[in-house]
């Protein structure tokens, strides 16, 4: 930036003046008449009559006595019933009927308590809220309250009258508690002489009731508040006859009470310790204990020393120490005690200086202060400036609550605002020189810290008035100087402000000016020119003016606004410097406007081309490229101005190619803050049209890059394409073009083109490895190459996504490796299956995630699981299956008398022969012991795998089901006796015999594996996997389906089917056969229906589901009709068939 050099103005020119004080040169008539008015927020602090109006313990008996529980509103019901029974009851009837009396009268005297507090709450309430219909609602709402309280007040009354004087009910186990309540009820509705007689009758009848010091205690209440403080005392020492009453402490606490209003303050802060300690941690007497400390309080103002005070609190309540100094604060306050009130309350401030009341207490010291005898007028200002500066640090925080924060604003507001006037007003008449000090420095921190305060406009001009005053009076030429600048300032400050009424707007005008002039005309000090050599930061905020630089745009202020001659050559230079100021501060909305005003209507003066210059920098720096742009075209069209001034022609050149890119980045931020796809589209055209304008700019590789970018933003994906291919083309080894590729890569696979997609990804991943992103592009690579079915690259980026990435992100590399086994599982080769498992948990184990390991360790027991079994599995079994499909026809139970030819089994064809194979013991066993693994590694950490735990659950059920398969399969393999004779003729009684005694052996022999096969399966089930569940199910249901089938398949020996008896033998067989298959027949096909509701009730299906409803088809075919009976055959098949999704690494 050049340097510009301008002659200051007249004005601004240095003079130098007298050592000696001059009067000023420019002086105005001052016609001033200050409004005060002194609320009582500021007037001095009356001290109470104690005598007039003396203090009264703040604790009453209902908050402390042991009446028993409240209810609330009761029914009428329980009202009516009460008082029918009184009256149906005769008087003959006496426990009876004084029982319904006491009952009646207790609920009246609840009702009637429970209303009286209510109604005080709601008082209460009222008395404190502000708001004027809560207020409103809250009074009436207290009002009926109070009104259902005396109408049950009458009714206790009424009730207890008629128990307490009907002589039939004298001896009533309760009567002395019903006298009890009935006084207290007087007591409470304020009938004091019917609750005293009341009182009587209950000492003079029963003096050994419980109630008796309640007794006492009522009359010491009273005689207490009619001022009888000996008789009270008396009373109140008869109640504490009885330490074990509820009434015991407060009569003490009372006690306390009466030596304070004999001034025997020694014995009342004694007592009220004792008291305070004696209910210490007791949540009965709570609110007792809390009265007790602060009366102690109360003592302690009579005769303590300020100093010592805290001290003596804390032993007291430790807790509550801190709350008792403020509480002795505010009796010293209104007792008039002013030192010690102020030593007090800044004694709190320093311990608890972010308190709620912190604000009050200060405002209590100044208060104090004013209200003091003796206290000095500088003291007074200090405190009430200590007040109005701690509202001015507060108010902008949450230290205070909303109604504390009013409160201390409303306080500072009113010592600050309201003093400074009574000062001003007393100056203006003593000509005090100190009395208008003191005003000065109220006003100026009232005027700092209540900038929004209705009577600001009316301060401010009052202030600038006295600041004029001091000015006029002060003799020292220094300090001259700087009150006429203040004067000139504060005046200023009024037209700025301009709320002020038009006659004193432009008496304040005229004064500023003539402020500024008699402080340049006494200033003994040489004026500077402002410094013209500041430039524009593109990243910076306004700054706050200094307060010279402020003093001398108040000055130009005053200059332009009065003089208006617009061939005056200063007032342009002063427009200039004006300018130039802000914008050195970064103020450009105020110098803006300025400069354009001096290019549009000054275009010949000498500051023109530097308000040019300094506006493109400007526009610049606050990224206003329209506004820039504009300005380059309409000053490169202007031959005249630029008419020898070849570097801003230069410039300008320059700026309209830098222009266009400032628009497409314009656009791209307005894009990304829209989230429009078109106006993506529109940036990326924008830079795609600079890259055009000139194909061989060095920088083209950034514009084809951010071109790239906003077309992919705007899902023009060709485009996009388009430029980071050109920018591949033709900038190979700019670093941007690293991001390029993989920028192509997202935008191939955006577009559906995978294989592309996984080329440009690999080349980044591989080409530029050392990048940040790099390995979530090999990581995409990988996800597209599986998705394609491109299974041997998918392998080949997987291993060097693990030998790359591992060593950095191990979690993520057992992701990789742990994902593969989804790739060979799909090529079916069990082998390699294992061996990819095997090789993942020796390199990764427990670092891979505990869910994968039971994952894996299973996977490998299920492949090992199959591969033992020399034939196709059934049903998960190693078995071979011989059966017929059941036909669902009706069952007809049929002779076999007279049939020519005997059946060979008891049951249909339908039903199951089964022969198990054996499988591999070597794979077998390392299945088991996979299956083993994987169930350990779940068990050990209790289910709390981390990562994928509902997968984890799975396999660990599948596991646990392998376990019980294999003794599934020792059960199917268990052999049906053959060669049984059940012939019931007496010459075969000894073989039947023996058939039944090998029968009951080989049912009892099942029957015991099949319990211990069966708890294996029930166990999966409290594993609480769906797919387990219905699994373990169906075996349940195969497990007394296959006995059963196994009873109905036994094949009927010959002998038994042949001969002149073999009708009945064939008979007795098959019924033996039927009476036992057939109970095992309905429990599984109990077992599989609970199998087929559990999978329909989860909503997962599946083979074993399928399998529930095939066999429930099978058993009961004329109730569970198969699919393939209800519905058609299919006649087409789908060309898809479905392979396993892909999975993404990460």
């Amino acid at each position: 930036m050049l340097k510009m050099k301008l002659a200051i103005v007249g004005l601004l020119l240095a003079s130098t003046g007298s050592a000696l004080a001059q009067k000023a040169k420019y002086t105005r008539q001052q016609d001033l008449k200050v409004d005060v008015k002194l609320s009582d927020r500021v007037k001095p602090i009356q001290p109470k009559d104690v005598k007039e109006e003396p203090p009264q313990p703040s604790l009453s008996a209902d908050q402390v006595l042991s009446i028993e529980g409240l209810v609330g509103d009761i029914r009428s019901e329980q009202e009516e019933i009460l008082a029918k029974l009184i009256i149906k009851t005769p008087d003959t009837e006496v426990e009876e009927k004084s029982d319904y009396y006491f009952r009646l009268g207790e609920l009246y005297a609840k009702q009637q308590r429970y209303w009286r507090l209510k109604g005080v709450e709601m008082t209460i309430q009222a008395d404190t809220t502000k708001n004027p219909q809560q207020k409103a609602k809250l009074k009436a709402d207290g009002a009926a309250a109070a009104v259902k309280a005396k109408d049950y007040l009458l009714k206790a009354v009424k009730t207890y009258k008629g128990l307490s004087d009907n002589e039939a009910f004298r001896n009533y186990p309760k009567m002395d508690m019903a006298l009890f309540y009935y006084g207290y009820t007087l007591q409470s509705g304020k009938y004091m002489k019917e609750a005293r007689s009341v009182y009587d009758k209950l000492l003079k009848n029963y003096p050994s009731s419980r109630y008796v010091p309640e007794a006492h205690l009522a009359f010491a209440d009273y005689f207490f508040e009619v001022g009888q403080l000996d008789d009270a005392s008396e009373r109140y020492k008869m109640v504490l006859k009885f330490p074990k009453s509820s009434a015991y402490w407060y009569a003490m606490y009372k006690m306390g009470w009466i030596h304070l209003n004999k001034q025997r303050f020694q014995d009342a802060l004694e007592t009220f310790f004792q008291v305070a300690q004696a209910t210490r941690n007791d949540k009965k007497n709570e609110v007792l204990n809390r009265a007790s400390k602060k009366d102690f309080v109360r003592a302690y103002a009579e005769i303590g020393k300020a100093d010592k005070a805290y001290a003596a609190f804390q032993r007291v309540d430790q807790k509550y120490a801190f709350d008792m100094l403020e509480i002795l604060a505010d009796l010293y306050l209104g007792q008039g005690k002013s030192d010690k009130a102020i030593y007090v309350y800044q004694e709190l401030m320093k311990q608890a200086p972010t308190h709620k009341n912190v604000c009050l207490w200060q405002y209590n010291v100044a208060h104090a202060t004013l209200s003091m005898a003796g206290a000095q007028n500088a003291d007074k200002v200090k405190q009430i400036e200590n007040l109005v500066r701690m509202w001015g640090a507060l108010k902008g925080k949450k230290t205070l609550p909303q109604s504390e924060a009013q409160e201390c604003h409303d306080n500072a507001a009113a010592m600050s605002g309201e003093l400074a006037r009574a000062y001003h007003s007393e100056s203006a008449k003593t000509k005090n020189a100190e009395t208008l000090a003191y005003a000065e420095k109220l006003y100026k921190v009232y005027l700092q810290v209540f900038p929004d305060a209705e009577d600001y406009a009316q301060t401010e001009y009052f202030y600038a008035e006295l600041v004029w005053s001091r000015a006029e009076s002060e003799k020292n030429p220094r300090l001259s100087t700087e009150m006429w600048e203040n004067a000139a300032l504060a005046f200023t400050d009024v037209v700025k402000h301009g709320k002020v009424e038009p006659r004193l707007m432009k008496e304040s005008a005229y004064a500023a000016v003539l402020g500024w002039k008699n402080a340049l005309n006494v200033d003994p000090r040489v004026k500077q020119q402002a410094d013209m050599d500041a430039v524009t930061d593109a990243k910076a905020v306004p700054k706050p003016i200094p307060e010279r630089e402020q003093k001398m745009l108040a000055a130009f202020d005053i200059y332009i606004n009065y003089i208006k001659d617009p061939k005056d050559e200063e007032l342009v230079g002063m427009k200039f410097l004006k300018a130039n100021i802000y914008r050195r501060y970064n103020h450009y909305d105020k110098a803006i406007p300025i400069f354009m005003d001096i290019l549009e209507h000054h275009k010949q003066h000498e500051t023109a081309e530097y308000s040019a210059n300094l506006l493109l920098d400007t526009y610049n720096s606050q990224k206003n490229y329209k506004g820039m742009i504009e300005l380059v075209n309409k000053l490169d069209g202007d031959a005249n101005f630029l008419d020898g001034k070849d570097d801003l022609k230069a410039t300008l050149a320059k700026l309209k190619m830098q222009a266009l890119r400032k628009e497409a980045e314009q656009k791209e931020t307005e894009a990304k803050q829209a989230g429009d796809f078109a106006k993506y589209v529109a940036c990326g055209q924008a830079y795609f049209d600079i890259y055009n304008r000139n194909p061989e700019a060095p920088e083209n590789d950034e514009v084809l890059y951010n071109a790239g970018v906003c077309f992919e933003e705007g899902k023009s994906i060709s485009a996009a394409i388009a430029a980071f291919n050109l920018l591949e083309k033709y900038y190979p080894s700019s670093k941007i073009t690293a991001k390029a590729i993989a920028r192509l890569g997202k935008a191939y696979g955006d577009i559906a083109y995978y294989d592309r997609a996984s080329d440009k990804l690999e080349q980044y991943a591989k080409k530029y490895g050392g990048e940040k992103d790099a390995y979530d592009a090999m990581n995409d690579a990988v996800f597209y190459r599986k998705g394609i079915g491109d299974d041997a690259k998918a392998i080949e980026n997987t291993k060097y996504f693990i030998k790359t990435f591992g060593p950095k992100k191990p979690q993520e590399a057992a992701a990789a490796m742990f994902s593969l086994n989804g790739v060979y599982e799909k090529q079916g080769d069990g082998d390699v299956v294992i061996k990819h498992l095997r090789e993942y948990i020796r390199q990764f184990g427990d670092r891979g995630g505990a869910d994968r390991l039971v994952i894996a360790y299973a996977k490998i027991g299920q492949v090992l699981w199959k591969q033992s079994c020399p034939v196709k599995e059934i049903d998960g079994s190693c078995i071979r299956v011989t059966r017929e499909r059941a036909i669902s026809t009706k069952k007809q139970k049929k002779s076999r008398k007279g049939v020519a030819e005997q059946p060979t089994q008891c049951g249909p064809e339908s039903k199951i022969k089964l022969t198990v194979i054996d499988r591999d013991e070597r794979k077998l066993r390392e299945a088991l012991a996979a299956f083993g693994a994987a169930a350990r590694e779940y068990e050990k950490r209790q289910g709390k795998t981390g990562g994928d735990e509902g997968g984890a659950r799975y396999y660990y059920g599948l596991a646990k089901i392998a376990d019980a398969d294999k003794d599934f399969e020792a059960y199917l393999d268990l052999r049906f006796p053959l060669g049984l004779d059940f012939d019931p003729a007496p010459a075969r009684k000894a073989i039947t015999a023996k058939s039944l005694k090998r029968f009951e052996e080989w049912l009892a022999q099942k029957a015991k594996l099949g319990d211990t096969t069966k708890k294996k399966y029930v166990a999966v089930l409290a594993i609480r996997d769906p797919a387990d569940s219905i699994t373990a199910a169906a075996r349940l249901g195969q497990i007394a389906q296959n006995a059963s089938d196994q009873l109905f398949t036994a094949e009927i020996p010959k002998n038994v089917r042949t001969g002149e008896f073999a009708d009945e033998k064939v008979e007795a067989f098959c019924d033996r056969m039927t009476e036992v298959a057939e109970p095992l027949e309905r429990t599984s096909l109990e077992a599989y229906g609970i199998c087929l509701s559990k999978s329909t009730e989860l909503g997962w299906f599946s083979d074993w589901s399928k399998m529930c409803e095939r066999e429930l088809g099978q058993i009961k075919p004329e109730e569970y009709p198969t699919a393939a009976e209800l519905h058609d055959e299919p006649n087409q098949v789908a060309p898809i068939v479905e392979v396993e999704s892909p999975i993404k690494l990460d």
